[in-house]
């Protein structure tokens, strides 16, 4: 069995997403009327010959994170963090997206959340052309992938992944 949940972005690259992390995500889903949404920052690395990412870090929600039933703003703490793993890892382990939780089963993005990724596609420092952006829901799990184009930048579903 593999072990990676697979998602195709083109004919020749893939997204791979470690089971692991997809474990630790689940510890964040909004299970309870009272849990307030969590995220965080996806990290992974590059697959050779530009064959696609791997996923298979994240960072959890902080302290200076603010946490609601229906919002989640991410603290600058995700950076410091990012750069941190940046540098143990000689610049393999890099920021490749975000992820935050919906109290709904199977998870779409609103208004503010499509902002906030059209936002880091002009905004943020990564490496390649795109990032991933999960949203995790109740019984779902899906993934956006954010392509940053010459002229605009748009956002298209990738998949979703069941949890059993």
């Amino acid at each position: 069995m593999s072990r990676y949940w697979k998602l195709k972005i083109d004919k020749k690259r893939e997204l791979k997403i470690s089971f692991e992390l997809i474990d630790e995500l689940s510890k964040f889903r909004q299970l309870n009327k009272k849990d307030n949404e969590s995220g965080g920052v996806l990290i992974g690395s590059f697959l050779s010959d530009d064959r696609g990412f791997i996923i298979d870090k994240l960072t959890i929600p902080q302290k200076k994170d603010k946490q609601t039933r229906y919002s989640f703003y991410r603290s600058e703490q995700h950076n410091k963090l990012v750069q941190k793993i940046w540098k143990e890892t000689n610049g393999f382990s890099t920021f490749l997206g975000l992820w935050h939780t919906h109290p709904e089963d199977i998870p779409n993005y609103s208004f503010i959340d499509k902002k906030d990724w059209l936002d880091s596609l002009v905004e943020s420092k990564y490496e390649k052309n795109c990032l991933f952006f999960f949203i995790v829901g109740i019984t779902h799990i899906r993934c956006w992938i954010g392509i940053k184009g010459i002229l605009f930048n748009k956002v298209k579903l990738l998949g979703d992944y069941k949890y059993e």
